[in-house]
């Protein structure tokens, strides 16, 4: 039997998500299939980890890029979240990943910081890293922020 999905947001409200608000994301939905579990959060830098199972694996044995790329996109918008206008909201815009190596090992580490913190959009560099600390990938990504109001 499959599960019915059900909406169960952390929030729904504009403006800008707190501490709490953040650290709730992992636990539910995507992110929590993922399991990310976060490290550090601020409003200038987001750090999460993953402890690489058999299904984040790629069929020739390393992390699937997918991971990464969601890792990262997970994080930038987290930071977004926390830099958002009273009455904004925020989605991707646009994200580019570079893979350096093959991630492997027993976890995944990120490190989330802004480059641009704007009105309307926001700019986000991720870098991955292997368990031995070697990048395996740089993702960067623009938010749009959005007047939930219009």
């Amino acid at each position: 039997m499959i599960e019915k999905a059900t909406l169960n947001p952390i929030r729904t409200e504009p403006g800008p998500w707190s501490d709490e608000d953040i650290r709730c994301m992992p636990t539910r939905g995507f992110q929590k299939t993922l399991g990310i579990q976060l490290d550090e959060v601020s409003p200038e830098c987001i750090t999460a980890h993953i402890d690489i199972e058999n299904r984040h694996i790629n069929s020739v044995g390393a992390v699937h890029g997918g991971i990464l790329m969601s890792l990262a996109d997970s994080l930038g918008a987290m930071g977004a979240l926390q830099n958002l206008g009273p009455t904004q909201r925020t989605a991707t815009l646009e994200s580019k990943t570079n893979f350096v190596r093959p991630c492997a090992g027993a976890r995944v580490t990120a490190e989330c910081r802004p480059l641009h913190l704007g009105r309307q959009t926001s700019v986000w560099q991720t870098v991955l890293r292997d368990e031995d600390g070697k990048i395996c990938a740089y993702v960067w990504q623009t938010q749009i922020h959005i007047d939930a109001m219009t």
